[in-house]
């Protein structure tokens, strides 16, 4: 444990005192004082003279009424005398006991204030110990007092303590601030050391919120922090992907693992609108930034901000929550050195299967005979059986392309170096990291460029604090991102696509080149794309990536003027610029650039007959593109914080500026610079600790929208009650240590139209039409309406209600729960119920949206002590459920098939009742209109049993694919060096629908598509089974199975261990010798394992499929060294 440089000077002091010889309690009554104080409590003198005059009291809180004051006025006065006179007026007295003045009261005391030195005390019995943290690390300063007595001392700066008490069995307590009170009984012992327990509630009493922090106590707001300790544990590239389940609240799915491209989409409490922008605002450190590139080494706090009282103030930009990164500043300290080293290895954490050649060919000819049953096929079992033996690759290949394209693992490394420390003066944290990622893509030899995906990250980090003078501090944030990456000259996701593609009998991969033995030629057929051609063959792709950001801000107390006032000022300008480089060659169906072979047999002498199909381009092509933006915000605000005895005031008065511009732009009106402009005020009152109000309000707005609908008045509202305080709680239910209730209203907005720059104005073109006039019937220019958006175009609002309760009982329990409802308008659509015959071009847009969502969130934490194990248990919940209420479309012939009412995104299909047994079931059921239909054949439900099974007898079916709830829940638990985390997380209630070439058999006819091995799981004449996963195989299109139906929808929920991390903490004996502080070894891991009851591949890709390059799961290796 690390202390500041005032507690070691004042716990040396404390020990000097004590161990200084003649020293009595006349030297420390003999200093002269002089005060002078109107109306102040007596804490808060017995304080000052404590600071002033270097004394040290020790009493008991019950002694002192706070509510009563006092009006002292004294001049070079024995300090003796004024204590007498402090004290006398509430019974009250006073003793010297070593180093330290005890108060007490009356009734448990002499006659006389000052015990003389003459008069021998009872024998008392020595006591002593000492005191560590959950580290093992000295306390210095901790209170002890015994408890039913006033009587006390605190620990030196080693941590240790002796004090005497009479009879031994005696109660200690044990006081020290962000740890919690410890009553030990004494039971005769002389020698008691005590390990204090972090207090969690304490260390955390602060949360920051929008423009600020706020004790935790009066917070009325919805906000919940995350633990950064667990953003650390395994984290992932990008930091998007370590919020998951960390928090309440917060909803994230990741649908990619390609480095570099591999960030989590993410929403607060769900998706509130169908417009083009569902996700939050995210600030660092005050200005609109990503967080993707961030170090967690860098951060100090993540606050995520969901309800109107906390985002109301964003205004326009307010309406889908807000997460506020605050990065990590300087203390008062001697320089602190920490580094971390991690090596990792990544791998998929599930892959599909596909069968092999044999196996393939087995069910190509099934298929082909199911559908007609004449087919002779030339894959004869003889034929069959070359694929299986592999006796001519060449000729009879059976390629997997999953193995011949993919790595089994790929490496990563991280590496943090942190400087932090400063004086009174100035304070300072300098950190600088290092990360890169290799992706999981296998090269060749065949050509001098890197095709595999690798990422390298550079982070710096300069945060610097300056008191100016006594009242002024200037504060400067400086920080850089750089990202270097390289990849194939083809998309990841095209080649997967090309792997679904492909058969593993159609040709080989590569063959021999004659005329250059030792060197190879890539294979191919004329309507398939070789995707190791097509990974390895068409060049590479360079990205450099660069973020500067930077702040400056001027804090000035006018305390000496108004008490508790403050303003500040602040200005930030960031800048983001790219560089691509692109060497490629293009490698396309119909316009290949690449090489491309094919053999067909062997000639007399065994050689392969190949033919070239396609004469590629022998030079890679050559390409580049740069951009990038840059964003200036100002800010000025005005603070007041003021205690007027039981009455809490804050005011907060604040003006805000942003620019931001795009170098991407491609003409004059999408290059002008996109602003914001806003007036933020709040203003929070508490009573007596117990009652909070706050009301707030953002007045912003946007000159992307017309002129009279730019600025708009987003008011909040919220209040609080800390139950626990009333004396008929504490009472009755003294299990229950602290509740509070809050609850909330307001109004937020979103300003998110897709991009669109100045859309209320409506354009006209000329088209390819003209009109006709005269007798002569000439040909005139013709204009036309285009992108009629309105005049009135402006932003959504939003209305949120949120009640809230937060409650710590049986000294361990911590539970915060919150009931939410929003009701989001105006959201920005085109219009769709217009009839044809207005003869409109283009239909207008509008704020014409309407949705709902409602839902409840919960956090609960738990942590106890067991000896010397330390334990934390902790999990959250959310759920978060919308409904469309106005999308402006016609009615369907059937409600059921309104979207109105439903969810966003919600599928809608057939529901499937099983797969026809036989001829005589397919004759007994409703006509299925999607071509002829056969036994082994989907048999849909006629839900509007009108005979015939159509589009009218789609419903609603299974979920959307984002989730509508997550959670997550962990373990921490440390023994004697040693810790040990675990966190699970999870989803439900989300679904997709499986499809598309890979997944459904021959669909796309001839030697197309590869096979997922569950497609042995089908329906056979032989084995009519019901509860096969597959209908009877056909080949080509077979429109009545492949509809969208129950048959093909998957739950997406799963549960995953999503982290795990076992350290070791090398003793502080060891560590002394060494001269450092502490060393740490630890092994962790992320996406470790994953149960669904979705087994083909990663569920959480939501992919139809598969073809989406796979979550990777990651094993670290790693060292913390501070010094």
């Amino acid at each position: 444990m690390r202390f500041s440089f005032l507690q070691l000077i004042l716990a040396l002091t404390i020990l000097g005192s004590s161990l200084a010889e003649g020293s009595g309690a006349q030297p420390i009554l003999d200093k002269r004082v002089s005060i002078n104080r109107t109306g102040l409590e007596l804490k808060k003198i017995l304080t000052e003279l404590e600071q002033k005059y270097k004394v040290n009291f020790v009493y008991s809180p019950a002694l002192i009424n706070v509510d009563d004051k006092i009006d002292l006025k004294f001049r070079d006065t024995p300090l003796s005398e004024v204590l007498k006179q402090l004290l006398d007026k509430k019974k009250l007295y006073f003793e010297v006991s070593g180093d330290v003045i005890v108060i007490r009261n009356t009734k448990t005391s002499g006659n006389y204030p000052i015990l003389p030195k003459e008069v021998s005390p009872p024998a008392e019995i020595p006591v002593s110990g000492r005191i560590t943290d959950e580290k093992g690390d000295p306390v210095p300063g901790v209170t002890i007092n015994i408890k039913g007595s006033t009587k006390g001392t605190v620990s030196d700066p080693d941590g240790k303590y002796q004090l005497t008490v009479l009879t031994g069995n005696e109660t200690l307590v044990f006081k020290f601030v962000g740890y919690k009170t410890q009553e030990i009984s004494l039971d005769t012992r002389r020698q008691l050391n005590v390990s204090l327990e972090p207090d969690v509630t304490s260390l955390n009493e602060v949360a920051v919120v929008a423009y600020g922090i706020q004790k935790k106590e009066s917070l009325v707001a919805s906000i919940s922090t995350v633990n950064v300790r667990d953003v650390k544990q395994a984290a992932p590239r990008s930091l998007t992907n370590a919020l998951a389940g960390k928090v309440s609240g917060l909803i994230s799915v990741q649908r990619s693992g390609e480095p570099g491209y591999d960030d989590a989409q993410f929403w607060i409490r769900g998706i509130s609108t169908f417009g083009a922008g569902a996700s939050p605002l995210v600030l660092v450190d005050g200005v609109e930034r990503p967080i993707s590139n961030i170090e967690p080494e860098e951060i100090a706090t993540i606050s995520v901000l969901k309800d109107a009282a906390a985002t109301s103030v964003y205004g326009v930009r307010g309406a889908n929550g807000v997460i506020l990164v605050t990065t990590r500043r300087g203390s008062t300290q001697k320089p602190a050195i920490s580094f971390k080293l991690e090596q990792g290895s990544n791998r998929p954490t599930r892959l599909q299967d596909y069968v092999d050649g044999p196996t393939w060919l087995t069910l190509y000819n099934e298929a082909q005979l199911a559908t007609n049953p004449s087919f002779v096929t030339p894959y004869t079992p003889a034929i069959i059986d070359k694929y299986r033996s592999g006796e001519d690759p060449y000729l009879y290949p059976n390629v997997d392309w999953l193995d011949l394209i993919l790595k089994d693992h790929a490496n990563n490394q991280r590496a943090n170096l942190n400087v932090t420390g400063g004086s009174d003066m100035s304070k300072y944290f300098i950190s600088a990291g290092y990360y890169q990622e290799d992706g999981i893509w296998k090269g060749d030899n065949l050509n001098a460029y890197n095709t595999n995906a690798k990422v390298k990250r550079y982070n710096f980090r300069a945060n610097v604090d300056v008191n100016l003078n006594k009242y002024t501090e200037l504060s400067l944030g400086l920080g850089g991102i750089l990202v270097t990456s390289n990849y194939p000259g083809t998309s990841s996701g095209n080649i997967w696509s090309t792997i679904q593609n492909n058969t593993p009998i159609g040709y080989s991969p590569t063959y021999p080149d004659p005329a250059n033995p030792g060197k190879s030629l890539y294979g191919g057929i004329s309507s398939l794309i070789n995707p190791y051609a097509q990974l390895t063959g068409t060049g590479f792709i360079t990205e450099w990536r660069n973020n500067i950001q930077t702040d400056l801000t001027l804090r000035h107390d006018l305390s000496r003027f108004v008490k508790g006032l403050t303003i500040q000022g602040k200005f930030a300008f960031d800048g983001y610029n790219y560089h691509n480089i692109n060497q490629i060659r293009s490698y396309l169906a119909n316009s290949d650039q690449v090489d491309k072979y094919f053999a067909s047999g062997r000639d007399a002498a065994g050689n392969l007959i190949l033919s070239r199909l396609v004469t590629g381009k022998a030079d890679l092509g050559f390409s580049k593109a740069a951009g990038g933006n840059r964003r200036i915000y100002v800010q000025a605000n005005i603070d007041y914080s003021r205690s007027f005895g039981k009455h809490d005031v804050k005011a907060l008065l604040l003006y805000n500026q942003q620019d931001y511009q795009d170098a991407d732009a491609t003409d004059a009106i999408s290059a002008l610079p996109f602003r914001l402009q806003g007036v933020v005020s709040r203003l929070s009152y508490g009573y007596n600790n117990r009652y909070f109000l706050e009301v707030s309000a953002g007045y912003n707005g946007s000159e992307n929208f017309s002129p009279g609908h730019r600025y708009g008045l987003f008011p909040a509202v919220a209040a609080g009650w800390i139950v626990s305080q009333e004396s008929f709680f504490k009472n009755n239910i003294s299990w229950v240590e602290y509740l509070k209730l809050r609850g909330s209203w307001g109004i937020k907005g979103n300003d998110q139209i897709g991009g669109r720059r100045f859309a209320y104005l409506t354009t006209v073109g000329g088209g390819n039409g003209s009109y006709t006039f005269g007798i002569d019937a000439n040909n005139g220019f013709g204009g036309r309406g285009e992108d009629q958006w309105g005049a009135d175009l402006t932003w959504e609002k939003e209305r949120e209600v949120d009640l809230g309760l937060e409650t710590r009982f049986l000294n361990g329990f911590n539970i915060q729960a919150d009931v939410f409802k929003r009701h989001r308008k105006g959201i920005f659509l085109q219009r769709a119920s217009l009839p044809a015959t207005l003869g409109l071009q283009n239909n207008p847009y509008g704020n014409l949206g309407e949705m709902e969502n409602k839902g409840f969130e919960a956090t609960v934490e738990y942590r106890a002590r067991v000896g010397a194990l330390d334990a934390t248990f902790r999990g959250n919940y959310t759920y978060a459920r919308n409904k469309l209420l106005n999308t402006d479309q016609p009615d369907y012939l059937y409600n059921y098939q309104n979207r109105v009412g439903k969810r966003y995104n919600q599928p809608f299909g057939l529901i499937a009742l099983g797969l026809f047994q036989d001829q005589q079931d397919i004759a007994n059921s409703p006509v299925q209109q999607f071509g002829a239909v056969r036994p082994g054949d989907i048999k849909y439900m006629d839900y509007n049993n009108d005979g015939v099974v159509n589009a009218y007898d789609q419903v609603a079916i299974g979920n959307p694919a984002v989730p509508q709830s997550i959670y997550g829940f962990g373990t921490t638990l440390a023994l004697k060096g040693f810790d040990f985390s675990v966190f699970f997380q999870g989803n439900g209630s989300a679904s997709f629908t499986l499809g598309g070439t890979g997944w459904y058999p021959f669909q796309g006819g001839g030697l197309i598509g590869n096979l997922n091995v569950n497609s042995l799981d089908r329906w056979t004449p032989d084995n009519p089974r019901q509860d096969a996963l597959f209908p009877r195989l056909s080949f080509g299109s077979n429109t009545n199975n492949y509809q969208t139906s129950t048959w093909w929808q998957r739950d997406a929920a799963y549960i995953r261990l999503k982290t795990a991390e076992l350290g070791y903490t090398l003793p502080k004996s060891l560590t002394k010798r060494l001269k450092i502080n502490t060393l740490r070894v630890y092994a962790s891991g992320l996406n470790l394992y994953t149960w669904s009851k979705f087994k083909f591949w990663d569920p959480e890709l939501g992919s139809a499929n598969g073809g989406a390059y796979p979550i990777q799961k990651t094993f670290n290796f790693g060292v913390n060294l501070n010094l």
